[in-house]
């Protein structure tokens, strides 16, 4: 990492941790009380063996903070830090990478008497597409692998464009509502980048900002169960990021269904989502899929498993066109709880990367420790 990106990394991290203080500070000390405050950690340590892999560790640390202003209003900030893996077995280790998930403010009002419970955030936030970005926190990740098809752009299919994710891992500076019942809920936001690019501040090669609407909607039929639709559109790439002889703007239209079922000691859960992307030549759509599930065994026994794949669109020129490529990811895990703040994994993990015929085969073992302060 060059030296002035990691000074503004660097920066970037400070800058969120003094935002908390400041936010902090900004109540009067007369008030203030243990209650009033969250912190909780988490730490992370995975290394896997076996074809086309690094052996070299991958180290996470994720830290959620948070202030209670008044009664309905908090302030939070999520700083996360990641020592990578090498891309390939001969490459370098890398630096740190120092970005900023979450910071802003949140309202919340509790529903009574037939009316819905409200949220409001402002700040950067969690994306409110893509049923899988929770599982970045590693305490929560089922398997130890992430969604590998939120974190790896496709092939390009448009040479002028920039390359994009079928949907991503998104922090993105946003204004968010949501209501919600017993039985429903319903959001809307206003985004500053198409949740088919990554974006998370400190993150290196941020897209340009361009708003992006997302709305959704959930029903809760029974408990334990909900069904949820969602739909975003915007502009994936702006016409400062294309090329070419007349520039414009790129537009995406992106549909999605999730599910979530947990029942006695199973949870199940997964996604589809349909993105329309515009190019300089037609149309391309994207498919991407998941479904995961945990089983607890006994207290301190659990099993998981993920099965994703993303059907990338051909890349399209004047003289040019290419086919379709997948990528498809299979892990199953096995876990135990040593204690309720430590939990060890290991996996079973294959994946046939894009254009690839043949899948690779690895093991993997985790170490995760998670912590609630206060």
């Amino acid at each position: 990492m060059p030296s002035s990106n990691r000074y503004k990394s660097r920066t970037v991290s400070r800058a969120g941790l003094i935002a908390a203080l400041v936010v902090s500070c900004a109540v009067p000390m007369a008030a203030q009380s243990v209650e009033r405050f969250a912190l909780d950690s988490v730490a992370s340590i995975d290394v896997f063996g076996g074809e086309n892999v690094s052996n070299h560790p991958q180290i996470i640390f994720d830290i959620s903070g948070g202030v209670r202003i008044t009664d309905h209003v908090q302030a939070f900030v999520r700083p996360w830090l990641r020592l990578p893996r090498p891309n390939t077995p001969a490459s370098p280790v890398p630096d740190w990478s120092h970005e900023l998930y979450q910071a802003g403010v949140r309202y919340e009002r509790a529903g009574d008497r037939g009316r819905p419970a409200m949220r409001v955030e402002l700040g950067y936030n969690v994306s409110p597409i893509g049923l899988g970005i929770p599982d970045t926190r590693p305490s929560l990740n089922p398997v130890i692998g992430p969604h590998l098809s939120y974190v790896s752009p496709m092939p390009a299919f448009d040479l002028t464009a920039p390359r994009v994710s079928a949907i991503s891992q998104a922090y993105p500076l946003s204004a968010q509502v949501t209501f919600s019942s017993d039985h429903w809920d319903t959001r809307g936001a206003l985004l500053n980048s198409a949740p088919t690019r990554n974006y998370s501040l400190g993150r290196p090669g941020l897209p340009r900002q361009t708003p992006a609407f997302v709305a959704g909607a959930g029903l809760t039929p029974l408990t334990g169960l909900r069904l949820g639709v969602s739909l975003a559109q915007g502009n994936y790439a702006t016409a400062a990021e294309v090329t070419g002889s007349a520039p414009s703007d790129r537009s995406v239209t992106m549909v999605g269904g999730e599910g979530e079922y947990a029942f006695g000691f199973t949870k199940v859960g997964g996604e589809i989502v349909r993105s329309r992307f515009e190019r300089s030549e037609g149309i391309a759509i994207a498919y991407e899929y998941f479904v995961q599930g945990v089983q607890t065994l006994a207290p301190r026994w659990f099993v998981a498993a993920r099965h994703e794949s993303t059907l990338a669109p051909p890349l399209i020129t004047a003289t040019v066109v290419g086919s379709g490529t997948r990528l498809s990811v299979v892990e199953t895990t096995v876990g135990f709880r040593v204690t309720p703040e430590v939990t060890l994994r290991t996996s079973y993990y294959t994946r046939r990367s894009y254009g690839a015929a043949a899948w690779d085969h690895q093991v993997g073992v985790s170490g995760v420790w998670a912590r609630i302060w206060w």
